[in-house]
C-alpha cells in the first residue's frame, strides 16, 4: 500500500532534525546576509516539511478510510503487518485486530439474523410489521397464505390491491386491541383473532400484528360446551321425569288388574286417595319443569348492557350495605376495597352487580360449610388496557378442576337446592360487556372468582 511506500520508519525523525537545521541554518546565513545559502537551506527545510506532512496526511488518510469502511460495513479492508516503525506497525495491527472483531460481530449478526428470520417465517402464527405509514415492512408464510398472496413475494404493497378489505383491517387496528375478523378465501371460511402491539426499531415505532385462525378453536369449545349443556339437561329433565313416570306407572296398575280396567264398584277409598296422591306429585314435577324452562329463558333473555361511568367509591358503600347485614349474621369476615388507581368504572351497573350478588352467594354457601374463621374479600383492581378487575376471594372449601370447568355450564350445581344458573348468566354477562368471569380454587383452601371489565 502507499502508506507503507511513505512509512516513515527510517527517517522521521531524521526528517524534523533536518527541518529544525536548515530552517536555524537559513536564519544564521540571512543575517549575515549569504543570500544563496540561505536560499538553498530554506528550500531543503520546505521539502522537507512537505515531505513530512505528506506522511502525516497519508497515515491519516489510512485510518479515515479505515473507520470509513467499517461505517459502510466494508470489513475487507486490510493494513500491513510489516513495517520497521514500531509505532506504525503497532497502530495498523490494532486497527486489523479491530477490523477482524467488526467482521466477527457481522458473521454473528448475520447468523442471528437468518436465524430469527427463518424462525418467524416458519411461525405457526403469521405476523406482519407495519410503520407508521401502513407501509408493510414485513410478512411472514402464514400472513401471506392469511392474505392470499405468494409467499415468495417481497412486493408487500400489492396487497393493498389484491385483498383491499384484510389489508384495511390491518391499517385500523390499534396497539393493544384485540380484533376477530371473518376472511373468505378460495370458497372457504377462516376466523382470524388480530392482535396487535407496538415495538421500537431504532428511532421507528412500528405496529406488530400477529394472526391466528380460531374458527376449529372455537367450534371445538362450542361443541364442547354443547355437549356440557346436553349432558346437564338430560340429567336435570330425567329427574324431573322419573317420578312422573313412576307414578304413572302406579296409577296404571291401580287401575288395572289382570289387563282389566277395573271397575267402579271396585273403587275404594284407598284407591281414591292413592289417585289424589300421585295426581299431585305428578302436578309438582309438572310445576318443577316448568320452572327448568322459565330458568333456561332466562339465560337467553339476558337483556343488552346500558353502559355508564359510576364512581367506585359511591358504589363500593352500596355494596357494604347490601352484604353487610347477611355476613354478619353469618359471622364471616369481610373485607372490601379498591386500589387507589381505580376511580370509576365503565359498565351496566344493573348489571354487575347482578353478577356480584351471585358470585358473593356461591361465596356465602361456601364459607357456610367452614369450620373456623370464614373470610370473603372483594378487591378492584387496575388492569391493563384500561380494564378493572373484581377479585371475590373465600376460604371455602376447595373446588377441584373437574367441577372448576363445570361450574359456568347453565344448570350444573352441586347444591342440593340449586338451580345451576346463577354463575352461567354472571358470565354472559360478562361476556356482553366484552370482559371475562373466571375461577381459581387452590387445596389450601383458598377460591377466587375474577371479573374482568
Amino acid at each position: 500500500m502507499e502508506s507503507e511506500r511513505y512509512s516513515p520508519g527510517y527517517f522521521l525523525y531524521g526528517l524534523l532534525i533536518i527541518i529544525g537545521f536548515t530552517f536555524t541554518g537559513a536564519g544564521i546565513f540571512l543575517t549575515r546576509s549569504l543570500y544563496a545559502p540561505a536560499i538553498l537551506f530554506f528550500l531543503t527545510g520546505f521539502l522537507a516539511s512537505v515531505w513530512l506532512i505528506r506522511i502525516h496526511n497519508r497515515t491519516n488518510d489510512s485510518i479515515a478510510s479505515f473507520f470509513n469502511s467499517l461505517r459502510n460495513d466494508d470489513t475487507a479492508i486490510q493494513f500491513p503487518d510489516r513495517l520497521s516503525s514500531r509505532s506504525l506497525r503497532t497502530l495498523y495491527d490494532s486497527m486489523n485486530r479491530l477490523n477482524r472483531h467488526f467482521q466477527d460481530i457481522k458473521m454473528q449478526s448475520e447468523s442471528n439474523e437468518n436465524y430469527y428470520k427463518t424462525l418467524i417465517r416458519h411461525a405457526a402464527a403469521g405476523l406482519i410489521v407495519m410503520n407508521q405509514r401502513n407501509q408493510i415492512e414485513l410478512m411472514n408464510d402464514m400472513a401471506c397464505m392469511y392474505a392470499g398472496i405468494s409467499p415468495e413475494t417481497t412486493r408487500y404493497k400489492i396487497l393493498e390491491g389484491k385483498n383491499p378489505e384484510f389489508y384495511q383491517a390491518l391499517c385500523s387496528m390499534i396497539p393493544g386491541e384485540n380484533v376477530t375478523y371473518k376472511n373468505a378465501r378460495n370458497n372457504s371460511f377462516q376466523l382470524l383473532f388480530f392482535r396487535a402491539t407496538l415495538i421500537r426499531k431504532n428511532d421507528q415505532l412500528l405496529k406488530l400484528i400477529s394472526i391466528q385462525d380460531i374458527r376449529q378453536e372455537l367450534e371445538s369449545k362450542e361443541v364442547e360446551s354443547y355437549r356440557k349443556l346436553i349432558s346437564v339437561l338430560t340429567h336435570e329433565i330425567m329427574n324431573l321425569l322419573s317420578p312422573v313416570t313412576s307414578v304413572s306407572k302406579a296409577l296404571f296398575a291401580q287401575y288395572h288388574r289382570e289387563n282389566q280396567p277395573i271397575r267402579l264398584s271396585d273403587m275404594d277409598d284407598n284407591t281414591i286417595l292413592t289417585t289424589i296422591r300421585g295426581l299431585h306429585v305428578i302436578e309438582e314435577q309438572s310445576s318443577g319443569m316448568m320452572n327448568f324452562i322459565h330458568n333456561y329463558r332466562k339465560i337467553s333473555k339476558i337483556p343488552s348492557p346500558v353502559i355508564e361511568t359510576f364512581s367506585v367509591a359511591e358504589w363500593m358503600e352500596q355494596l357494604r350495605i347490601v352484604f353487610t347485614a347477611d355476613l354478619e349474621s353469618e359471622q364471616i369476615d369481610f373485607d372490601l376495597r379498591a386500589d387507589k388507581a381505580v376511580r370509576q368504572i365503565t359498565a351496566d351497573k344493573k348489571l354487575i352487580n347482578q353478577v356480584l350478588i351471585n358470585v358473593m352467594k356461591n361465596a356465602m354457601d361456601a364459607v357456610k360449610e367452614k369450620e373456623g374463621d370464614k373470610k370473603i374479600e372483594i378487591h378492584i383492581l387496575p388492569h391493563e388496557h384500561n380494564r378493572v378487575l373484581i377479585k371475590i376471594s373465600n376460604n371455602g372449601p376447595y373446588i377441584p378442576p373437574e367441577l372448576q370447568d363445570k361450574i359456568f355450564v347453565p344448570f350444573f350445581t352441586t347444591k342440593k337446592n340449586g338451580s345451576g344458573i346463577g354463575l352461567s348468566i354472571s358470565q354472559e354477562i360478562m361476556k356482553l360487556h366484552k370482559g371475562s368471569l373466571s375461577v381459581l380454587s387452590m387445596p389450601e383452601n383458598y377460591t377466587v372468582f375474577v371479573l374482568e371489565i
